[in-house]
């Protein structure tokens, strides 16, 4: 009689230790799509920009550079920042705008 109490215990015990590994798997993390890493990529080259021209305000301000420089300089970044800006608009609504209350 014991054995037969250890033998379904231990049955038991099998079943549940094994379910884990029976069960179908599941995918934890998905897998990122191109249109993700491209998001990714702009962000960093916005953020790259827009060092650039607070390095470029701060050497403006310390006298390193002439306005002239910092003018064009400061256009030139500006001008990407704003096309990069343009480029994450339009990925992350998927090309089109989406409506909002706001």
């Amino acid at each position: 009689m014991e054995w037969m109490v250890f033998a379904v215990i231990a049955s038991v015990t099998m079943i549940y230790a094994f379910m884990p590994l029976m069960r179908e798997r599941r995918v934890w993390q998905e897998a990122s799509d191109g249109r993700d890493e491209r998001l990714k990529s702009l962000e960093l080259e916005k953020a790259s920009f827009l060092k650039a021209l607070k390095d470029i305000e701060f050497e403006f301000a310390s006298n390193k550079i002439n306005s002239d420089d910092y003018e064009k300089l400061r256009n030139y970044y500006r001008l990407k920042v704003a096309e990069v800006m343009k480029q994450l608009g339009e990925g992350s609504s998927g090309g089109g705008r989406e409506k909002s209350d706001g």
